[in-house]
């Protein structure tokens, strides 16, 4: 580990000799305050995924793509569309807001309101937003540790246009998806979609068991008209169907569990309009999210099928006012969420609650080198009591390539539907609270240091010997450091890029750990641009110590992938991946495999 800290300590010497101007802060984000602006207008921690990004590195998933970010770290129960264990900052993905175009993406069926990211396609993703920090004074509950935004792609030029690519490998691993727009003048359409299906590894060790494999099918269409240059209209679908094997830990035939398996269907649906006057813009959002989700498995207590569904149903009006000295905006939400989930013949359990919600966000550049701002919302629950959350954010320019930023902030974690439905005997459950701030030096936004610190009260936590959820009477901080760095133009073809984070308490105020975090994560990524359409990146990256539930160990390895790329012309695009190169024998999570050595290839082709 001393060696990767001392790489990574020359990797942040070399980015002060040769950043140049380009900035992060150029690019465009709405996950901030649900409008759009210039990310160096906030001052959040803000990370973006481009879609060159997920070319260059070959990710084959947006978990994998997830994986390789600052401050987020996933752990997997097996291979490709197995169930996640997704962290930001150390927070589990119960308290990460997960967006698709703007549509809420967390399952409140779930056991802690997660997304189920496994299934999330990354073919047709054109950028992702990560803000890292407490959201919930702008999003409301669920976004403690940040929010995740995945924007699909849209046309870029007039007249009809789109993509067709297939992609294959190891584990006879296939896919394909296409891409069709139309753009003119006030009409914009698309229409996406993707399919993928692999025969897998096996989930639970050993690797020469019984594979259980998985298909994913995604359709995504959007259609938007302008009105007028100040009015327009859109509305969205996503639509999201699985299948697959996975292996259940108390099934007697261990990893050969050729029986246990699961089907997934979500239909996430959107609709907004906008109107603009002047300087002050008006959108309101309608937006609708159902998930179905069966389990079907044999266990030590016999046959079982699970089922678990979930509606929400989402309104807000978002009004925002641009200033000279920033903006200023006032929205309005309300949510209703519903879900219910039953085992075998047993009569089902449900859970539901309304959530109303207002919030005033203010960002004012003070100086032409002090940027503030501050959130206020409060929120409304049906179910449990009122709750003020806020942030007080402010970034100051030391010199023209220096700037330092602060933010403290207070978020809410509400129960999902399926903890409300299946507490501790006789417990009531609450909302949790988490008090938090960070500190953040960045010179260009390409060498960033940042300490953050989260108290996180009445944590929602599983208990296994009564078999249900209550709230944790013994407080969590989980604090850290997370430090990003970038070289440009060395030699003129070469860049390196690197990102290390490192949890300094990973327990609550009783001593339990908090499991499947890894203390350390340490990414590097080296490029080579052999000439303009060719580009060769190395991964590499260390996952440190890491416990699964029972104290088990799950961390300790380093991990080195290879990617080639190359744009043949103006219309084909072609990639090599190899993961995985030295063909690691590595458990993300106790007792489940991760993939071997792999091979993937892929063409688009565009017009």
């Amino acid at each position: 580990m001393k060696r990767k800290i001392l790489l990574l300590s020359v990797i942040t010497s070399q980015t002060l000799l040769f950043a140049n101007s380009d900035s992060l802060g150029e690019i465009e984000v709405i996950s901030v305050n649900k409008t759009k602006q210039k990310a160096s207008q906030s001052t959040s921690n803000i990370d973006v995924i481009t879609n060159e990004d997920i070319r260059q590195n070959g990710y084959t998933s947006v978990v994998e793509a997830l994986s390789r970010s600052l401050g987020i770290n996933i752990s997997q129960n097996g291979g490709i569309g197995q169930k996640s264990s997704f962290f930001l900052r150390g927070m589990d993905s119960g308290k990460i807001l997960v967006l698709v175009d703007g549509m809420r993406l967390n399952d409140p069926s779930t056991t802690n309101s997660t997304s189920m990211i496994e299934f999330l396609p990354i073919s047709n993703v054109e950028q992702i937003e990560i803000i890292r920090g407490g959201s919930s004074s702008v999003w409301g509950a669920n976004a403690s540790a940040g929010v995740v935004n995945i924007i699909t792609k849209e046309a870029l030029k007039d007249g009809v246009s789109g993509s067709v690519g297939i992609n294959g490998g190891s584990h006879q691993t296939k896919g394909s998806d296409v891409s069709l727009f139309y753009k003119n003048g006030k009409l914009n359409a698309k229409l996406l979609g993707s399919i993928l299906d692999t025969n897998g590894i096996s989930a639970l060790a050993p690797q020469n068991a019984e594979k259980d494999d998985y298909a994913n099918k995604n359709l995504t269409a959007g259609i938007g008209y302008d009105f007028t240059d100040t009015t327009k209209a859109s509305i969205a679908i996503i639509k999201t169907k699985t299948k697959g094997d996975f292996d259940d830990e108390y099934n007697p035939n261990g990893a050969n569990d050729d029986y246990s398996n699961f089907t997934t269907d979500s239909t996430n649906i959107s609709s907004s309009i906008s109107t603009k006057i002047g300087a002050v813009e008006s959108v309101l959002n309608m937006t609708q999210g159902n998930y179905k989700r069966e389990y079907f498995t044999t266990s030590l207590w016999g046959d079982g099928d699970n089922k678990y569904e979930a509606t929400t149903n989402e309104y807000s009006l978002i009004n925002s006012y641009a200033h000279k000295f920033g903006k200023s905006i006032l929205g309005f939400e309300y949510k209703d969420i519903d879900g219910f989930n039953q085992y075998n013949t047993y009569a089902p359990t449900d859970g539901s609650f309304i959530n109303k919600g207002i919030f005033l966000s203010n960002s004012i550049n003070l100086t032409d080198k002090l940027l503030f701002e501050a959130n206020l919302r409060y929120d409304d629950f049906d179910k449990f009591d009122g709750k003020v959350t806020y942030k007080l954010g402010a970034k100051y320019n030391i010199l023209d390539n220096t700037s330092f930023r602060a933010n403290y902030y207070t978020s809410l974690n509400a129960p999902s539907v399926y903890q409300l439905a299946n507490p501790v005997f006789g417990e009531i459950l609450k909302p949790s609270f988490v008090n938090g701030y960070d500190m953040s030096l960045s010179y260009k936004d390409f060498v960033t240091l940042t300490y953050f610190d989260n108290k996180i009260k009445d944590d929602i936590v599983y208990d296994y010997t009564n078999w249900g959820y209550y709230n944790n009477s013994a407080d969590e901080n989980i604090k850290g450091l997370e430090l990003a760095a970038t070289t440009l133009n060395i030699y003129d073809n070469f860049r390196v890029r690197a990102n290390y984070t490192h949890l300094i308490d990973m327990k609550d105020a009783s001593e339990v750990p908090l499991y499947n975090r890894a203390k350390d994560e340490v990414n590097l990524f080296a490029d080579y641009f052999y000439n303009e359409g060719t580009i060769a990146s190395l991964n590499v990256r260390y996952i440190g110590d890491r416990v699964s539930y029972g104290n088990m160990p799950s961390g300790n390895y380093t991990l080195w992938n290879i990617n080639l790329t190359k744009k043949y012309n103006d219309n084909v695009d072609l990639g090599l991946h190899i993961k995985n190169l030295f063909d690691k024998e590595y458990q993300s999570i106790y007792n489940y495999n991760s993939e071997g050595r792999s091979i993937y290839a892929d063409i688009k082709y565009k017009f």
